[in-house]
């Protein structure tokens, strides 16, 4: 609303000096110059929309995948000796609410987290790169599966705290937003039939591209603004640590 009435106020303020009615000479060059940079800024401006819906969607799959990954490892630890499992166990949930209380709000902020999430990480591969499965092969199956969930793991926690870094560069902006003022002052050169349609013109297109401005704006970085994620995936995954420790574990 406040750029639509940004708009009116330089229409009305423009209409003193040049009604609209006497500048429908500039149609003929101005229309076609007004269509051709629209259609290109449209391009631009939904590209880049569509990208960044895209990416807080694969933002979204990353956390799921990464708490998946945690529950793995939380149950192949059953294979080793219980003091290991405890002590893997207990690195997997620390890591997880280092995550949701943490990590989360650093993500939010657009803050680098600390490495103490890399140091459960640690905490969690010890105990079960020390552990030896002997001749049994479901065991060393287990073990495989715990350090492999470990690695993935690693890289999803990368891949998760690189994008809630990873938005608009400068220089996207610099097309963006230069190229919303130029769409509106070559609208303002064209002429209409009557003061009051141009106006309507002006406030419509005017507040349809701000509307899509202030969408790339909030979803830019999917773990902020207004399209912030919420930690369901990691606050679940707790849930299930808790189902696993009651249900089928057995000293």
């Amino acid at each position: 609303m406040i750029v639509v009435a940004a708009a009116c106020a330089v229409v009305a303020l423009l209409q003193k000096f040049a009604p609209p009615t006497e500048r429908e000479h500039n149609n003929e060059i101005g229309t076609t110059l007004f269509e051709l940079i629209t259609v290109l800024y449209a391009i631009v401006l939904a590209f880049v929309l569509i990208t960044a819906w895209e990416n807080k969607h694969e933002a979204g799959q990353v956390t799921f995948k990464e708490a998946n990954e945690l529950v793995d490892v939380y149950w192949a630890a059953s294979s080793l000796e219980p003091e290991a499992r405890d002590e893997v166990r207990r690195a997997v949930r620390d890591y997880t609410e280092e995550v949701i209380e943490r990590e989360w709000i650093a993500m939010r902020d657009l803050e680098p987290p600390s490495s103490q999430g890399l140091l459960y990480i640690d905490a969690m591969q010890a105990p079960v790169a020390a552990a030896d499965a002997g001749d049994s092969e479901v065991v060393q199956a287990r073990l495989d599966t715990a350090r492999e969930s470990i690695g993935m793991v690693t890289e999803l926690r990368t891949e998760r705290l690189f994008q809630a870094q990873r938005g608009l560069t400068g220089a996207m902006w610099t097309v963006l937003v230069p190229g919303a003022l130029l769409v509106f002052a070559v609208m303002l050169t064209l002429g209409t039939p009557t003061r009051r349609y141009q106006f309507v013109l002006v406030g419509l297109i005017s507040g349809m591209v701000a509307l899509m401005l202030f969408a790339t704006y909030q979803l830019e970085y999917p773990f902020s603004r207004g399209g912030e994620a919420d930690p369901v995936a990691y606050e679940t995954a707790v849930e299930r640590y808790d189902v696993i420790d009651a249900q089928y574990t057995h000293e």
